[in-house]
């Protein structure tokens, strides 16, 4: 099922939709979890009234210190290990050696010895991780020329040295954890069952890579051998000692990340106290580090007073809030922008451009070293000119500042300042078309912000300092303006609005339509442009938009070219209607009008050109085939089979357009032009649009029509006045 775009484009809940997800949003960007009451800056003298405590509450630290704070009571905290239970016992080593010994004298006593009994010796569990010296070295002691004292001589110094070694080391105590990655000097040692804790320097305990080098270094020592040369003799010593060797001084991770949380917690929030009654800061007086932080302890424990019952009354009054700003500029559209309103695309796009300026605001708080004046708001006005009109934008730009005023704390200094320069856009970008103007724009919109900026700052004392840095701020927030053709072409493109720029291209009358009319229609295209010329002086007049009436003109009778010839205009002989019936006639003529706009979608047309080619006609009567058929039928015929199909002029330019197209025609029907025949069709064009009720569903007013008909008049006159013939000219 294909969904009316046009329904949707008037659905009032999609409408509602849109104005209830605006404010919610605007409203979750107001602060939370404060009251907004104040707009205050370290060295600014406070302009409010005195502020006294209304009850007493902690001085909260700054964030960013009381964050440091906590990272040392972190880092001051002593890793945690605990000591392993598990004993060591010489004579667990000594059946280890006992059982070694007996498994190699067994391969080397056997009676069945080879080369195979020794590889198969070689994949013995411990005996394939030795090297070939290492091997040599053990095997040496059962060598069948070695006496029994001499075999076990190196062994007995292993059964003797290795043992004691291990527990020296395992009393001093091996940590599971490398030294580096500890990343301490101290830490503390508990018992297994915490019944004891003491804290050890990092240099009185070893690692296991030192406990490796300590072990290495005395066994050499007791073994009487020199390290260096020997290391086969304590590299195996190593190895007979490794299952034994093992870290029994655990690092406690869990315990350690628990004393740092307690270490943590322990860090006061706050640092002083201010009792109820007391006096924060009087009127006048300059702001320092220690009343910001006053201030903002208040308004923080006033929100946690409130946080439980005043959570959702605080949301109501942001909401109501944001409704109260947007009122107005929402009746103004209500009331005097009908087509507006009666549009959800354009009522989205104008949601979307105040939403993202708010965001914009809201985002520029988290940077304290950054300016509120870095928000474009006078790009938003350019835009809203740009999009719709003039009072748009003005409305548009007001509600923007007032809301992100509010979002800023209450910052009526940069609302005003932001209306000011905001509203200097408005007014100064009146033609978009002409390239200069948006320099000249640019620049206004920046002298309206230095001499806001210049002036609030010098009424507060503000630091040279500040004042410079808001207006630079100001200045990239007024170059910004220079994307606005980039942006207006995104939003055409997205949205389907048509501005003047759009409007500028279609107004070359080298587009092809225009160029096959020029060739298929010549009369109607002179009519089209005689149509376009009355239309642009006429919206001059009564301030519609010149630049749509003249390409609305261009493109109304775009119909006429495939049946050229039907129409009056263009024919040079016999007239085809004479040999018709009027009703078959009638439709022909209709007809212009549905394929006219068949047409100009085919060439994507913008909607709001297309609306003239219906417009344009309205419902009107094709009287000359009506009145012929009346001659043929006396009984009479249904109006409606000679009306046009409409709907009528909706837009004051579209009545522009109708009017000028039948004054044109009617004039140039005319077999002398004088200033009374011309003025008396004039009126008679006017008089009968009238009779039909043409008029009844466009904004335009009486007075506004008489001045039409005086600027056709004009212009008429200067069209069709009588030239002196020249000497010599017979015709």
């Amino acid at each position: 099922m294909r969904l009316d775009k046009k329904l949707l484009k008037d659905n009032k809940y999609i409408r509602f939709g849109i104005f209830i997800a605006y404010m919610a949003i605007v409203a979750t960007l107001f602060p939370r979890n404060k009251i907004s009451t104040y707009n205050y800056d370290i060295g600014s003298p406070w302009l409010q009234s005195d502020v006294v405590a209304p009850f007493t509450f902690p001085i909260y630290k700054d964030l960013k210190e009381y964050e440091l704070q906590k990272e040392v009571a972190r880092q001051s905290v002593l890793p945690v290990f605990r000591r392993s239970h598990k004993e060591f016992s010489p004579d667990h080593f000594q059946r280890y050696l006992d059982s070694l010994t007996a498994t190699i004298a067994a391969k080397l006593n056997s009676q069945y010895l080879s080369q195979d009994s020794l590889v198969n010796l070689r994949r013995e569990p411990f005996l394939k991780d030795l090297s070939a010296k290492e091997f040599q070295l053990l095997l040496g002691n059962y060598k069948q020329s070695l006496t029994d004292k001499e075999k076990s001589s190196l062994l007995q110094k292993y059964r003797r040295v290795i043992p004691l070694e291990i527990s020296i080391l395992l009393s001093d105590g091996i940590l599971d954890e490398t030294k580096p990655s500890i990343n301490s000097s101290k830490f503390v040692i508990r018992s297994e069952n915490d019944r004891e804790e003491t804290v050890h320097q990092a240099s009185s305990v070893r690692d296991y890579d030192e406990a490796v080098l300590a072990f290495k270094e005395l066994t050499a020592k007791r073994l009487g051998r020199n390290l260096s040369q020997n290391s086969d003799t304590v590299s195996l010593a190593l190895k007979l000692a490794k299952p034994f060797l093992t870290p029994n001084i655990l690092f406690d991770g869990k315990e350690t990340q628990l004393a740092k949380k307690r270490a943590e917690s322990a860090v006061p929030i706050a640092d002083g106290i201010v009792r109820e009654n007391e006096k924060i800061i009087s009127r006048g007086e300059r702001m320092t580090p220690l009343t910001k932080r006053m201030l903002d302890s208040f308004l923080r424990a006033k929100a946690e007073r409130e946080a439980d019952t005043g959570e959702i009354r605080i949301y109501i009054g942001k909401f109501l809030t944001v409704i109260i700003i947007s009122s107005l500029f929402s009746f103004f559209i209500y009331l005097f922008r009908e087509r507006i309103y009666h549009d959800n695309a354009a009522l989205a796009l104008i949601c979307i451009i105040i939403l993202l300026e708010l965001i914009a605001t809201w985002q520029a708080l988290h940077y304290d070293w950054m300016s509120p004046y870095i928000v474009p708001i006078g790009l938003a006005a350019i835009l809203f000119t740009t999009l719709f009109d003039s009072r748009i934008a003005l409305f548009a730009t007001i509600t923007i500042s007032l809301l992100a005023a509010t979002i800023r704390g209450n910052d009526f200094q940069f609302a005003i300042a932001s209306i000011f320069s905001g509203g200097i856009g408005v007014f100064v970008i009146k033609d978009l078309r002409q390239r200069t103007q948006i320099f000249l724009t640019v620049l206004l919109i920046f002298v309206g912000y230095l001499l806001s900026i210049t002036a609030f700052s010098l009424s507060r004392l503000s630091p040279l300092e500040e004042i410079l840095n808001d207006i630079f701020y100001a200045a990239i927030s007024s170059m910004l303006c220079f994307f606005i053709y980039p942006i207006v072409l995104l939003i055409e493109k997205t949205f389907g609005i048509t501005t003047d720029l759009a409007l500028l291209e279609l107004s070359d009358t080298n587009h092809p339509l225009l160029k096959e009319m020029s060739l298929q229609a010549p009369g109607t295209f002179h009519h089209t442009m005689m149509v376009s010329m009355l239309s642009e002086r006429a919206a001059a007049e009564i301030g519609a938009n010149q630049l749509l009436c003249r390409v609305g003109a261009y493109f109304h009778d775009i119909g006429k070219t495939p049946n050229a010839n039907y129409f009056t205009e263009n024919q040079s002989s016999a007239n085809p209607h004479d040999k018709l019936d009027p009703i078959y006639s009638s439709r022909i003529i209709a007809a212009h009008v549905s394929d006219g706009v068949a047409i100009g979608r085919q060439y994507k047309l913008p909607e709001v050109i297309l609306d003239f080619i219906p417009q344009h006609h309205g419902t009107s009567v094709m009287q000359f085939f009506f009145d012929k058929a009346l001659k043929i039928t006396p009984n009479g015929l249904p109006i409606e089979d000679f009306q046009y199909p409409g709907p009528k002029p909706q837009t004051k330019e579209s009545a522009i357009v109708m009017l000028a197209d039948g004054v044109e025609a009617s004039v140039r029907s005319l077999s002398e032009h004088t200033e009374t025949t011309i003025s008396q069709t004039i009126e008679n064009v006017v008089k009968k649009r009238f009779d039909e009720n043409q008029f009844t569903e466009c904004p335009i007013t009486l007075d506004e029509i008489n001045q039409l008909k005086r600027i056709f008049l004009n212009t008429l006159m200067a069209a069709h006045h009588k030239r002196i013939k020249y000497p010599g000219q017979k015709l």
